[in-house]
């Protein structure tokens, strides 16, 4: 069972982004950047990262203890079983990477961590 996997390069660097403006754990951000990812109808089973040299992680620091609930999103979302191997190297990864880019445009457009928490709750409401 993989319990790593590693970002592309320029999506670390708009999550490192994202952290940093928001005051949020890097962690954080890939939980909301899923939650912004399943919003989009479309799999990303078909993704493909531009590469991996970006920030690595530990798939409990991304899904802590909540991972069998994050699975099950992404399984429902996919609409077919997902072994452990592609859940976290293929799916989650692929809708950490796509909600990331998702977030950071939009924060780009607000630039104010303020505004922009308040309009990801208001528009989830």
């Amino acid at each position: 069972m993989s319990n790593r996997m590693k970002l592309a390069k320029n999506v670390s660097t708009q999550l490192e982004s994202l952290s940093s403006k928001l005051d949020l754990r890097r962690n954080i951000i890939c939980r909301m950047a899923i939650g912004e990812s399943l919003i989009i109808r479309d799999s990303v089973k078909d993704y493909r990262p531009e590469d991996i040299t970006g920030f690595e992680f530990n798939r409990y620091t991304l899904t802590g203890e909540y991972d069998l609930i994050f699975k099950a999103l992404i399984t429902q979302h996919e609409k077919k079983k997902i072994n452990d191997r592609d859940y976290i190297l293929i799916y989650l990864r692929n809708h950490i990477e796509r909600g990331v880019k998702l977030l950071y445009k939009e924060y780009e457009k607000i630039n104010s961590p303020i505004d922009f928490i308040s309009y990801l709750l208001k528009r989830n409401i």
